[in-house]
């Protein structure tokens, strides 16, 4: 018999007359009627509308803030030749959103780029020395997608170019926001968007809608993959894309999809949201994790057979590295995680050599379900002694505040209270502990 290493929790049925009216009324089973109650589907309507999603449903994207002033921006851009830079990020999300609005700009003839920061050397988000290399090489615009509400500096560095930013983007909004020329969000302040839990692809949807005019069904399945792989609420019109998106994903249509759903070992005409939350989007994550994210962005864009089999082969085998590197840091770092001088922490500071900063956020993640101790796991540069690495949590336990309090110790952080990045000097390493 196994042990869970989770704490599981049984609610009560809210409402339980009301469960068994549902049931009865939509064929449901006691355990599908249960939790729906207890999600806040409490009538006829609202229950229809999640068991059966109508696209007519999804919000129109008019409702966005700054979406018309993006769209304007993006419009002359066009028609005055400007050249146009998509600049992304390295997750799965990211390089859908990359995708989705590469493929737009392309169909309405934009002179349009795009550029995947690299984790290692970029980092996340707008970076001055990238933007730079970019306004070198002849970007009149940049249109971020899945990023762009943190990039201050980096923004700030445009505007005295003479160049414009349209930020699309999903993050948590900071205190003092960018001063980009337009900003898409789905949660921005004074603004009524019925649904703020878009990924950044479905932002990027949203605009690409917009500026096409008419609703861009062929790019349903990238979206679906987008947000499935950044674990957005399946619930509105979220729920909605995904379904659709899902339909879209089994007709096989996109080369590159197709190859590497193939590599996978999935069943094209029945892939289902767990194939893509377990072989497709981790596939899509090691190129970030492990080389270079804009290939993604290539093999979900390629009309090239010949192309998408060669590229849907690289990412599997990338793939296929990362499994190993992760497979191995996550030995030697649980054993870490269990010796002696560590039973008695109740959360755990876990540092190394040789380490590959690009997977230690899954070893984190690891070390947790094995554990359930929250969990820092970091590289240690024998050359800087810096230690750089990702944090991950348990429910009730805001990880993110916990190591604010001493913020000062370290050269580079941030995140949420379920995950954090961070790095700080490896004489600090005790003293992140005691903290």
């Amino acid at each position: 018999m196994l042990e869970s290493q989770f704490n599981w929790k049984l609610p009560e049925v809210s409402e339980p007359d009301l469960a068994k009216k549902l049931q009865d009324q939509f064929k449901l089973t006691p355990t599908i009627s249960n939790i729906l109650v207890n999600r806040g589907y409490t009538s006829s309507e609202t229950v229809e509308k999640f068991l059966n999603p109508q696209i007519d449903d999804i919000y129109l994207p008019d409702a966005l803030h700054d979406i018309d002033k993006a769209v304007e921006r993006i419009r002359q851009s066009i028609e005055n030749g400007e050249k146009i830079t998509i600049y992304g990020d390295y997750d799965a999300d990211g390089i859908t959103s990359t995708s989705v609005m590469y493929v737009a700009l392309m169909t309405v003839g934009a002179n349009v780029s795009y550029y995947v920061p690299n984790r290692f050397t970029d980092g996340y988000g707008p970076n001055v020395d990238s933007f730079g290399r970019l306004i070198d090489s002849g970007t009149q615009l940049f249109v971020t997608v899945d990023n762009g509400v943190s990039g201050n500096e980096a923004i700030r560095f445009a505007n005295e170019h003479g160049v414009d930013v349209v930020v699309t983007d999903h993050h948590e909004l900071p205190e003092i926001l960018p001063d980009a020329f337009a900003i898409v969000h789905p949660r921005f302040p004074g603004t009524d968007y019925p649904f703020g839990d878009l990924s950044g692809v479905g932002v990027a949807f949203k605009v690409a809608w917009a500026l096409l005019e008419e609703f861009p069904s062929e790019l349903l399945d990238l979206v679906a993959i987008g947000e499935i792989a950044d674990l957005v609420s399946v619930t509105d019109e979220n729920r909605i894309l995904i379904t659709y998106g899902l339909k879209q994903l089994q007709q096989g249509m996109r080369p590159g999809l197709h190859e590497l759903v193939k590599l996978a070992g999935v069943n094209e005409q029945n892939l289902n949201e767990t194939n893509i939350g377990f072989a497709i989007a981790p596939r899509l994550n090691a190129l970030g994790r492990m080389d270079d994210a804009n290939l993604g962005v290539e093999l979900l864009t390629t009309l090239d057979d010949e192309r998408a089999v060669e590229l849907a082969a690289m990412v599997d085998q990338l793939n296929q590295q990362r499994q190993k590197v992760v497979a191995d840091i996550t030995k030697e770092a649980l054993e870490m995680a269990t010796a002696d001088y560590n039973l008695d922490h109740q959360t755990l500071v876990i540092a190394g050599q040789g380490w590959h900063e690009g997977v230690l956020g899954i070893v984190a993640s690891r070390i947790v379900e094995s554990t359930n101790k929250p969990t820092l796991v970091l590289n240690i540069d024998e050359e800087t002694n810096i230690a750089k690495g990702s944090g991950r949590s348990i429910e009730g336990f805001d990880l993110f505040s916990s190591i604010n309090v001493v913020r000062g110790i370290t050269t580079s952080f941030g995140g949420h209270q379920m995950a954090v990045g961070i790095s700080l000097k490896d004489n600090e390493l005790d003293n992140l502990q005691d903290a």
